[in-house]
């Protein structure tokens, strides 16, 4: 069965532009996938603590584990997240420093290089920023956004190669977004 995990990130509910765009998507992913099952992560309506001694001396937390088994059981992820200061909230940062764990989602080699543990699993993730202002290529701007190039290399890292973003924006100028949830773009 195929599986989709959905991780909305702005605090902004009903108003948040990511969220309803991140909807939309996800309910053209269930329109082709109807025995589907989606895995919603809302980091807004139940935050992530943040990595701390207690949470180190633990060795991770079941809430750690929790997070990473939904991203190693989702086929596809669909990430909704507005842009602060030019980069993930905090809120995202946190998740991120929860799933990235070496012997989980990647390893050390024994020449001492880290290696992503996703790699050949074809994972899809479609990171969808809503932003206020456009930072896409030849804007002006896009040296100012370091959250493209930091999601691209998180989840790159972690060995999902197709990381594919998008901004409002860019959705109403163009729509021309390379992902197998493009459709679901063209409904807004």
């Amino acid at each position: 069965m195929p599986t989709l995990l959905h991780i909305n990130v702005s605090p902004r509910g009903n108003y948040s532009i990511s969220r309803q765009l991140g909807a939309a998507a996800v309910q053209a992913w269930q329109k082709s996938n109807p025995g589907g099952r989606v895995i919603e992560r809302d980091l807004a309506k139940s935050p992530l603590t943040f990595i701390d001694l207690d949470w180190i001396a633990g060795a991770f937390s079941a809430l750690s584990d929790q997070l990473v088994s939904e991203v190693v059981e989702a086929d596809e992820i669909v990430l909704a997240t507005p842009m602060y200061n030019f980069a993930v909230p905090a809120a995202l940062k946190a998740w991120v420093d929860h799933v990235v764990r070496a012997g989980k989602t990647f390893h050390y080699t024994t020449a001492g290089k880290p290696e992503g543990l996703l790699a050949g699993k074809d994972k899809k993730v479609l990171a969808i920023i809503a932003s206020g202002a456009n930072y896409a290529e030849g804007s002006g701007l896009t040296a100012l956004d370091y959250e493209v190039p930091y999601l691209r290399f998180i989840f790159g890292f972690m060995a999902s190669p197709t990381c594919v973003s998008s901004r409002p924006a860019e959705l109403a100028m163009s729509c021309k977004v390379e992902s197998p949830l493009r459709s679901s773009l063209h409904l807004i």
